[in-house]
């Protein structure tokens, strides 16, 4: 259930950075509010996953599924990083990008879970 509102949130963020870029303005500080909210999700759900998998969770793709599961932590901050110091459309855009990469990797992550359960 966390991973869908994870990967609503990023589809949300994404849109909502989306449009300010389209609109050729800088992120907002409620959308840099947003993405930290996202990131702490992120966190939950990472150290969530990693119980889980030491208390005897069995995936078939333990090894990609923990990669995963620490690779999502680390677009976000790049893309807050990057609208902090480009305060154009371009750090919206940057924010977009990486919010919908988070939403992807959630989804995949999410298929490499019920993969590993089925």
């Amino acid at each position: 259930m966390l991973a869908i509102g994870i990967l609503t949130a990023g589809l949300l963020l994404g849109g909502w950075t989306g449009s300010q870029a389209y609109r050729r303005r800088p992120t907002t500080d409620a959308q840099m509010v947003g993405a930290i909210g996202l990131e702490v999700a992120l966190l939950v759900q990472t150290v969530i996953a990693i119980v889980k998998l030491i208390g005897g969770a069995d995936l078939t793709e333990s090894v990609t599924f923990v990669a995963y599961s620490i690779g999502i932590l680390l677009p976000l901050p790049l893309g807050f990083y990057l609208a902090r110091i480009e305060r154009t459309r371009w750090g919206s855009l940057s924010l977009c990008f990486t919010a919908l990469v988070v939403a992807v990797m959630t989804l995949r992550l999410m298929q490499l879970w019920q993969a590993g359960r089925g």
